[in-house]
């Protein structure tokens, strides 16, 4: 099955995805189960509110940083198999809800936030705006390779 194709405007739809996931279960698309892309996605948020833990080899962040960060907002997508400077991966099997309610709290804070955010480890400097749709495009990539059960 190939991954889904969704497309967020905002945050309470990601939230509304994640409830309908965990609560009605899903079929994996991909290799990682909710509570692992619950974890990953809320380690992007967190290190755009709190300082990124992970650095990008600046060569990569100067030759590649902006023009990949400009194809994935004009796109609104990103591409399966790309590396991540998260280290380590998160393990699977991790407590689903726990990660459902830790991804939920980091959406919040976010939501809540108000003034500069930090640096992107990659893609450098972020507008407020510019950050805001990178989660939501990574929250739509990554939520894609869950498909809800069927009656949902």
């Amino acid at each position: 099955m190939p991954q889904r194709a969704l497309e967020f405007k905002g945050f309470p739809e990601v939230v509304a995805e994640l409830d309908r996931l965990h609560q009605s279960g899903y079929t994996k698309l991909g290799q990682w189960d909710l509570a692992q892309i619950c974890n990953h996605l809320g380690y992007f948020i967190q290190a755009s509110l709190d300082g990124p833990k992970a650095t990008v080899p600046w060569i990569l962040k100067f030759l590649f940083g902006r023009f990949v960060l400009r194809r994935i907002l004009k796109q609104r997508r990103m591409k399966a198999g790309a590396p991540t400077p998260q280290k380590p991966l998160p393990a699977p099997g991790g407590d689903e809800s726990a990660a459902v309610e830790r991804l939920k709290h980091e959406i919040e804070r976010f939501r809540n936030h108000h003034g500069e955010l930090h640096a992107s480890p990659f893609f450098g400097y972020l507008t407020p705006q510019e950050w805001s749709e990178l989660h939501l495009i990574h929250c739509a990539h990554h939520l894609g390779f869950l498909s809800p059960k069927s009656g949902s």
